[in-house]
């Protein structure tokens, strides 16, 4: 889940043992109760032997897939993920697996320049109500995410306007430069949906889009499962695997596991040790970095105002203890923001690896002495926090824990009374983005609205800049002076999990970054 760029990874922290063995004891009666209720909701009415009558390299089978996401509605713009969106709508641009290179999705072609970007529509699609896919759609479909308050309206402020130049065409002009803003326009708040769902105010309940499959209120059961159906006029069969996706809501991931056991399930959403689990049980498992996380330091005003501080902070991090301790040691170290091949990546940038002689040197260079701050987190994130809590102790900083659910959380942790924090600032879409929403006078991740004058002047220089090269040597410069001055540090990998049938399903491919969905597309329902 997302909100304000924070996300909520697929996966669960391992629970403590205390946690884990209240929890037990009420395992077996919930999956009990799963597996009947699953059962009873089986007959929906809908021929499942659709699948099995398509053309070769068609979609066929049915994909029942476990999830601890609730459905709410269908409007992307309200949502943290695209577990559900994904399934009915599309953007103009797609997403690598990798998390950040662009493919053509309703678009064919794109062409950028610092102040205009213009997009060569597809041909011949329709959305799942039979109204035409063209540029007046996208016109529509953009100025309405402009100018929805939400999470995601920020990514379209550089645009001045879009115009559909023809049916097939769209030009979108900016402002000022926007660097990030086509790989935005590749991601779940710009989904399509259809101009005549819009106009008639029914998109949050009719789901309707463009994708491989189409809302099938009739067999869904709220709050339970969410069914979809292929959509026969979709313009790419051939790429599409499943012919229905059924979505079972259930946030415990052991009832979750165990309907993957009976067979109710074949993927579900699951944790680590459960994970682990599937595959001593003969069952299979994959995960992926769902999500980069790091330490958030929010006020460099007073509790991180000193350079060494910061770097004593850092350095006394140990990230690989949160990968054992909270996703079963799955997920890599980084020394920087941005991986390999993306704008802004410094191949010479080493971070601040874990070195506790190191920050035990830095604080003494401070004079010593006892230092305090609050980490705020969130109740299932309790491992990292206390983790965190126990490496600053090493070099004589008291850290306090508040540790509220995820939605007080969510409505606190960037309000300018907390300090810091370790988490994600959103997806890695590029550097302008990510200096927009950390370091900016009116970030959202920059609560106190503390100016970075040093890294202001280096996202200018690379708006300005000509050339490509000359671009990507002023956001390296932003990152050394990210490293250099330790404004951020500790990077991780936020593992997903899923646990699945290989007997049942095959192709569990997952998107960097892209949390609690798999591409669903590239399912292969087998039996």
């Amino acid at each position: 889940m997302t909100n304000n760029g924070v996300r909520t990874p697929a996966g669960r922290a391992t629970p403590s043992p205390r946690r884990r063995t209240a929890r037990t004891a009420g395992t077996a009666l919930l999956a009990t109760a799963l597996a009947v209720t699953l059962a009873a909701c089986s007959d929906t009415g809908t021929d499942d032997k659709a699948g099995t009558e398509r053309t070769a390299g068609g979609p066929s089978g049915t994909l029942r897939f476990g999830t601890n996401q609730q459905f709410t509605d269908w409007d992307p713009v309200t949502k943290q993920n695209s577990t559900f969106t994904s399934l009915v709508y599309e953007s103009l641009l797609s997403i690598a697996p990798d998390g950040f290179t662009l493919q053509p999705q309703l678009a064919t072609e794109w062409k950028q320049t610092p102040l205009r970007v213009d997009f060569t529509l597809r041909s011949g699609v329709t959305f799942h109500d039979g109204t035409p896919f063209d540029a007046t759609a996208v016109v529509k479909n953009l100025e309405r995410v402009k100018n929805t308050p939400s999470q995601y309206r920020n990514q379209l402020a550089a645009v001045k306007s879009i115009t559909a130049v023809d049916a097939t065409h769209v030009r979108i002009d900016l402002k000022e430069p926007a660097p990030s803003l086509v790989n935005n326009l590749a991601r779940f708040a710009m989904y399509m949906i259809s101009p005549k769902s819009l106009e008639a105010g029914d998109w949050k309940t009719a789901g309707v889009g463009t994708g491989p499959w189409k809302y099938d209120a009739k067999a869904s059961t709220k709050g339970l499962r969410t069914v979809v159906t292929a959509f026969d006029d979709y313009y790419d069969k051939e790429s599409v695997g499943p012919e229905r996706i059924e979505v079972t809501q259930i946030n415990d991931p052991d009832s979750l596991y165990n309907a993957l056991r009976g067979g109710q399930l074949d993927v579900v959403w699951t944790s680590p040790p459960l994970a682990e689990r599937a595959e001593k049980e003969g069952l299979a498992s994959s995960s992926f970095p769902s999500v980069l996380w790091h330490l958030q330091m929010y006020d460099t005003k007073k509790v991180f105002k000193e350079k060494a501080f910061r770097q004593a902070v850092c350095h006394a991090m140990n990230p690989q203890d949160y990968l054992d301790a909270a996703l079963g040691s799955k997920g890599e170290i980084h020394t920087q923001r941005f991986p390999e091949g993306q704008p802004g990546h410094d191949p010479s940038l080493k971070g601040y690896p874990y070195d506790l002689a190191k920050a035990k040197e830095l604080m003494s260079e401070l004079g010593g002495g006892k230092r305090s701050f609050t980490l705020i987190s969130y109740d299932t994130q309790r491992p990292v926090a206390e983790l965190f809590r126990d490496q600053m102790a090493k070099i004589g900083v008291d850290v306090t824990l508040e540790l509220p659910n995820f939605a007080q959380f969510l409505s606190t942790f960037q309000s300018g009374e907390y300090p810091a924090s370790i988490l994600s600032d959103g997806s890695r879409s590029g550097p302008d983005d990510y200096y927009k929403r950390k370091f900016a006078p009116d970030a959202a991740g920059n609560p106190l609205k503390l100016p970075y004058p040093q890294l202001a002047s280096a996202a200018a220089d690379a708006l300005a800049a000509k050339t490509p090269p000359a671009q990507d040597a002023a956001w390296q410069k932003m990152s050394r002076i990210i490293d250099e001055e330790a404004l951020d540090c500790a990077y991780f990998d936020y593992s997903g999990f899923w646990a699945y049938n290989p007997k049942k399903v095959e192709n569990v491919v997952s998107t960097t970054g892209d949390v609690a969905v798999f591409r669903y597309k590239a399912a292969k329902p087998r039996g």
